[in-house]
């Protein structure tokens, strides 16, 4: 039997596992631009990031980031070190990901940032579902209109936008998939119609209060279509909410005029609550989507819960009927 080889040079020396976790954490920190936010992301003190920051650059004798320059914090060998780990730390992230498939049991969190209209009815109870199903799964629920804003810190973004604004969103590296599809509706309670004359013509709206969120309809311009016209209003006298619940809430109160999705409000107009307006016009559609990172980034919790979520959403979209 010949004897082994050996491959390594003779200079060769592993690489700690402190210093590993080190440079990790300082591709954080270039991303995140907060030794707060990227000793979160890390799961350690902020003292503890600082810390281990010196110590990286103790142990490679360079400075790599100026702590007192708001402007250039990164130095030379900080981008050198930040454009070669950054491929590394990926590349350990997806072989993270791939082991997780060899087992069974399902563990770990699931992140997910979700529009307030569809948390509380359809994604809280399929997490309840889910967890019941594998105890083992931690989850990290965020409610904002604006989760796309967030979609690094997120395994999941559930975010509404308006047909008009579509080719405005920010190209991420990121899949998507529709959950909802639907019309928009002009409706007011009849309370509110009987103090305001009922606007005719989209131009009315302009001399009505109404009901608006940035989130749901991008600007406060509501679209109109009649045969081959469409024209855009923009509402002046407004009442400015976070997001599509709350219009709903305020809409049933008398406060204005609200250009909202239709399955919110139909069971309202069914029961004569709410007054749909402006019917011989079109309005623009509202989608409402799912985002998330390529599958080869996610782990094998991170994949049963996409396909829990993909399978059972329409069921708990009943609620609104």
């Amino acid at each position: 039997m010949t004897e082994a080889t050996n491959i390594l040079p003779a200079s060769y020396e592993p690489v700690e596992p402190q210093l590993v976790a080190q440079m990790m954490f300082f591709t954080v920190l270039v991303e995140a631009c907060s030794m707060t936010k990227a000793s979160e992301v890390m799961n350690i003190s902020t003292s503890t990031g600082s810390r281990w920051l010196s110590d990286l650059e103790s142990e490679l004798n360079v400075s790599l980031y100026r702590r007192n320059d708001k402007v250039n914090r990164i130095t030379e060998a900080g981008e050198h070190l930040y454009n070669t780990f950054k491929h590394i730390s990926s590349d350990m992230q997806i072989l993270k990901n791939e082991l997780t498939q060899f087992t069974q049991e399902k563990r770990g969190t699931v992140r997910i940032c979700s529009s307030p209209v569809y948390a509380e009815n359809v994604i809280l109870p399929l997490i309840s579902e889910f967890v019941r199903e594998n105890p083992m799964v931690n989850i990290q629920m965020t409610i904002s209109p604006r989760g796309l804003e967030q979609h690094k810190d997120n395994d999941f973004i559930i975010s509404a936008i308006a047909g008009s604004a579509i080719a405005k969103e920010e190209a991420l590296n990121l899949v998507r998939r529709n959950l909802l599809s639907e019309r928009f509706v002009v409706v007011a309670s009849p309370e509110f119609i009987r103090y305001n004359s009922e606007p005719l013509v989209p131009e009315d709206l302009t001399e009505l209060r109404c009901l608006y969120s940035k989130s749901l309809s991008g600007k406060n311009h509501w679209v109109f279509k009649k045969g081959n016209e469409a024209q855009i209003i923009t509402v002046n006298k407004t009442i400015e909410l976070s997001d599509a619940k709350m219009i709903t809430t305020g809409v049933l109160n008398g406060a204005g005029v609200a250009y909202l999705p239709e399955f919110l409000v139909k069971k309202y107009i069914r029961s004569g609550q709410l007054i749909e307006l402006l019917t011989e016009y079109e309005t623009d559609d509202w989608f409402l989507n799912l985002y998330y990172p390529p599958q080869r980034f996610m782990t094998s919790t991170v994949s049963a819960f996409k396909e829990h979520l993909l399978s059972n959403h329409r069921e708990k979209l009943k609620v609104f009927e």
